[in-house]
């Protein structure tokens, strides 16, 4: 009976166990050392799937193995004592089945010191670097609300991210911003990212997207040993990640204040070892804080085009962005790689502002890039096509982008064509590497006769450079690095040589001391050639418009200095006043009749108003003796000695001397020369130091746009005197007796002298057929004065435990204006950046609870501004800017001292384990301590946006 019994609970058990067993599996692997790949014994390891949770701890060789798990999705968490713990989602159980998961974990070590590519142009330790180099991560990425790149660069040490709306923005190393900037080299996926022919960096036209990017890499200081020209303020490489490393999806939905909202997806596929592809896309708006800028007119000149001429100006301030990259990888084997990316971007609406002209509001102004790339072993080749469009077909289109200022639309077809093919060789197992290559790069305006005006048959610029450079492990501790390059720039004299030479020092594995010397060079771009477009028209109603122009490759401008009398040093003026585009003396006197003739009816109106108020006339018989005196003033023709000429730039109360107007030389490349002392170190495997101290020789220094060609006035006291002899003598022929005659012509000579003394009369202008006799010309100069900048960057990371973790940064350049180099109108070169800036942070992050938030303090000091029509430098005596539709004038705010809290949270929602559902926010200057970061812009108060990301 008992037998029996057992028998049958046997029995029963068996068929109740067996079900379940049918349907559990189990997970098993190896946990083991990234760097060493050497197992780690005693890790942690769980599967976690809703609320159930089964542990385990690796045996002596990293082993582990998960048993009776519940078919179903799970997700693996690792972790071990001085290493980051790491998740892997989605790993599939299958009933009576075995899933391999292999973990490497990264130590706090390696957390400090990742992979990188930009310093050296191959992959190193970012701790082996003889520069400054610093990386932003894909997890800070991830979690960051943003609206461009610039976001994720704010606590980088060395760099100036200066914020003109919710969107514009530009970024620079180690100052000398501009408004309209493109001196740091911006790559994606070693592609220039520039706007083709302006060479200027606009992070809303970047194709790559948020979810897309793996990396940001910033690299401080000079860099054209290996990138060439326009790397000599450093480099910014924007890195996304691979299809084969990223497979899923991403979507994303981001809002906020000021009524932002942006989607975004992201889709990996690899259906092979050999094939991989993604796509990427996304759409965002705003409404961007508002400015009304003083240098804006009220309305529309005439010339203008149809539909826009005399309307109001009105900024748009909405924004609206789309944009969308797609990418195929075919690796036939594993040491060859084809990489095939076509990017697009189109913004359709907003505000960009450039230095020579103003703001620009943007309409439908659209980006492309084609790029191929191909790696085989060693070897790197690349060709790529970048090339926008404006949004205009022609110079009367009203549909696309214009200037504010003008109401000029801008045509902008332009392309750069690039090529570029690296090899690296290693000899002597691997104590001696070489890297050398050769680029090329081609720039083909089409600007419609806008932008580059009369410039548009001749402007295209083609540069080839090649480079080699040397890396030679002198001892265990002791590297040697050499470099030398040589570029030709079609629109420079002569080539340019870049030469870099460095020492590594490294006392233990996770240190390094370098001392550099970088000879690097910047070439202008291309608009500082070919640039023909007028800048503000008819200004303050004076008949004269300001116009921007290029200075001509190779001549540069000379001034006209064959007029026949010699007066005023032999210059010579043009003027709508006296013989149209011509030359002639230059002097208030020969101007004289064709001003009275052009401003005849004002003259007319105030010397009768005069007549009827003091001499008691009624408005018929002062209208008519006003002008017969108006008209005897346009019969006379003074002479220099009667009425007198200054000289000054509009809006300057300066005279100038015939020897203060120079020849403008040609544009040539300008140089760097740099030697940095530098510190990497990782210590107690918890605290990462990068210390940078730098000294700069910047040579053949290049100036913003400035006012180039001064313009005649009249000398009032001269000129006073002049009207009221002639008006005394008309006055007494008409009747009038001598003292009233001599007293009303006084008081009337006195009170338009007053006003014709503001009038400009003519332009003291070059000989060049860019030169109109109402044209005020505006260009680009270099100085042969070489001036010594020096400071340093400070960056610090210490993690205290697996969560909690802290950083600063700390940057400090020694001088913001240098008074040495002025622009032809006397302005001096400015930094447009900070002196001092800093940033602390604390960082908790719970990977395996999903949840992680940061506090981050910036600061930076206040700085003065000169940057082309937006300056505010007031240290010196300098030209204010004349409106261009009445006669007052203006200027900018400095920047003021700036203060900001951030705050960010991020929590990786629990959910199905093959899925992540992430929610972030991200207030950025949560006080609202509202401020603007460059001269011409808004001031930026708080802005809070929220993420809701789905990854599958």
């Amino acid at each position: 009976m008992l037998a029996s019994r057992m028998a049958r609970a046997l029995f029963l058990l068996v068929c109740l166990s067996t079900p379940a067993a049918a349907q559990s599996g189990a997970i098993a692997g190896r946990i083991s050392d990234s760097t060493s790949g050497e197992g780690l014994a005693g890790a942690r390891v769980a599967a976690v799937s809703g609320d159930r949770r089964v542990e385990a701890l690796t045996g002596t060789d990293g082993t582990y193995r998960l048993a009776n798990l519940p078919a179903g999705t799970y997700a693996l968490q690792a972790s071990f004592v001085g290493f980051s713990p790491r998740r892997v989602a989605g790993v599939e159980v299958t009933a009576n089945g075995t899933t391999t998961v292999n973990v490497s974990l990264v130590t706090f070590t390696a957390q400090l010191n990742p992979i990188v590519v930009t310093s050296g142009r191959v992959e190193e330790k970012i701790q082996e670097t003889p520069s400054a180099i610093q990386v932003v991560e894909a997890r800070e990425i991830a979690e960051r609300p943003s609206v461009t790149p610039a976001d994720h660069l704010k606590e980088v040490a060395g760099l100036d991210v200066s914020q003109g709306g919710v969107a514009q923005s530009n970024i620079v190393a180690r100052g000398f911003n501009n408004i309209f900037s493109g001196s740091m080299l911006v790559l994606q996926d070693y592609r220039f990212a520039g706007v083709p022919s302006l060479r200027v960096n606009v992070p809303l036209l970047f194709t790559g997207t948020n979810e897309d990017i793996e990396r940001i890499e910033v690299l401080l200081g000079p860099a054209s040993a290996l990138y060439g020209p326009n790397s000599a303020n450093g480099v910014l490489h924007i890195i996304t990640k691979s299809p084969f490393e990223s497979k899923g999806t991403t979507l994303t939905i981001d809002a906020g204040e000021r009524s932002y909202f942006r989607g975004g997806f992201r889709y990996a596929g690899a259906p092979s070892d050999q094939f991989g592809f993604k796509l990427s896309g996304e759409y965002l708006t705003a409404d961007d804080w508002k400015y009304e800028d003083p240098g804006e007119p009220t309305v529309f000149p005439a010339q203008a085009p149809p539909g826009r001429a005399g309307q109001p100006v009105a900024r748009d301030f909405e924004l609206e962005k789309s944009s969308g990259e797609a990418r195929m990888d075919i690796r036939p084997r594993s040491d060859l790689s084809f990489i095939s990316t076509l990017g697009y971007t189109k913004i359709g609406n907003g505000i960009e502002l450039t230095g020579a002209n103003g703001a620009a509001q943007v309409k439908g102004w659209s980006y492309m890039n084609l790029q191929q790339r191909v790696t085989w072993g060693n070897l790197f080749a690349q060709v790529f096509l970048n090339a926008s469009d404006a949004g205009n077909d022609n110079a009367m289109d009203t549909g696309g982008t214009y200037l504010l200022r003008s109401g000029q639309p801008i045509v902008d077809k332009s392309r750069v064509l690039a090529a570029q093919v690296q090899h690296a060789l290693s000899l002597n197992e691997n104590k001696q590497r070489f890297v050398y290559g050769l680029d090329y790069i081609g720039t083909d305006p089409r600007t419609g006769n806008t932008v580059n005006g009369r410039n548009e048959d001749d402007d295209d610029v083609t540069e080839i450079g090649g480079y080699v450079q040397s890396t030679t492990v002198l001892t265990p501790k002791l590297d040697a690095l050499v470099a030398l390059r040589l570029d030709n720039n079609s629109a420079i004299d002569g080539s340019q040589f870049s030469p870099r030479a460095a020492l590594t020092f490294k006392p233990t594995p996770t240190e390094n001391w370098y001392l550099s010397f970088n000879r690097a060079f910047s070439t202008p771009a291309n608009f500082s050639y070919f640039l023909d477009l007028i800048q503000a028209r008819n200004i303050g109603g004076s008949g004269f418009d300001v116009r921007a122009v290029g200075n001509p490759p190779k001549s540069g401008f000379q001034f006209a200095r064959n007029c026949a009398s010699g007066e005023f040093g032999g210059l010579c003026m043009k003027s709508h006043f006296v013989a149209g585009n011509t030359f002639v003396d230059a002097t208030a006197a020969s101007a004289f009749p064709g001003f009275v003739a052009v401003q005849g009816a004002a003259i007319t109106a105030g010397i009768s108003g005069a007549l009827q108020q003091n001499a008691g006339l009624s408005k018929a018989q002062a209208d008519a003796l006003a002008g017969q005196l108006v008209a005897a003033l346009g019969a006379s023709t003074p002479t220099s000695a009667q009425i007198g000429t200054q000289v000054r730039y509009l809006g300057s109360t300066t005279n100038l001397s015939p020897s203060a107007i120079t020849d403008i030389a040609p544009l040539e490349a300008s140089y760097n020369n740099t030697i940095e002392l530098g510190y990497k170190g990782i210590l107690g495997n918890r605290t990462s130091l990068t210390v940078a101290g730098w000294w700069q020789r910047r040579g053949d220094v290049g100036t913003p746009a400035a006012l180039s060609t001064p313009n005649i006035f009249f000398d009032q006291a001269s000129l006073e005197a002049y009207l009221a002899a002639n008006l005394t003598a008309g006055l007494k022929q008409a009747g009038f007796p001598d003292p009233s005659a001599a007293a009303l012509g006084a008081g009337i000579g006195a009170s338009l002298a007053a006003t014709g003394a503001t009038a400009p009369l003519g332009v003291i202008t070059f000989d060049s057929p860019l030169a109109g006799p109402s044209d005020v010309l505006a260009t680009y100069t270099t100085t042969k004065k070489e001036i010594d900048v020096y400071g340093m960057d400070l960056s610090w990371d210490y993690l205290f435990t697996q969560r909690w973790s802290a950083a600063a940064t700390y940057s400090w350049v020694n001088k913001s204006i240098f008074n040495d180099v002025r622009g032809p109108d006397g302005t001096a070169l400015a930094l447009n950046a900070p002196d001092h800036k800093a940033t602390l942070s604390g960082r908790f992050n719970d990977e395996f609870r999903g949840i992680s938030f940061e506090v981050r303090g910036r600061y930076n000091n206040g700085f003065e501004v000169n940057s082309g029509v937006f300056g505010s430098v007031r240290s010196f005596p300098a030209p204010a800017n004349p409106r261009p539709d009445v006669g007052a004038q203006y200027r900018y705010d400095a920047v003021p001292v700036g203060a900001f809290l951030d705050l960010q949270f991020a929590w990786r929602i629990p959910f199905r384990s093959a899925q992540q559902v992430t929610w972030s926010i991200n207030a950025n200057n949560v006080l609202d301590n509202a401020r603007a970061s460059f001269a011409g812009v808004p001031e930026i108060g708080r802005m809070v946006t929220t993420r809701l990301q789905y990854a599958f």
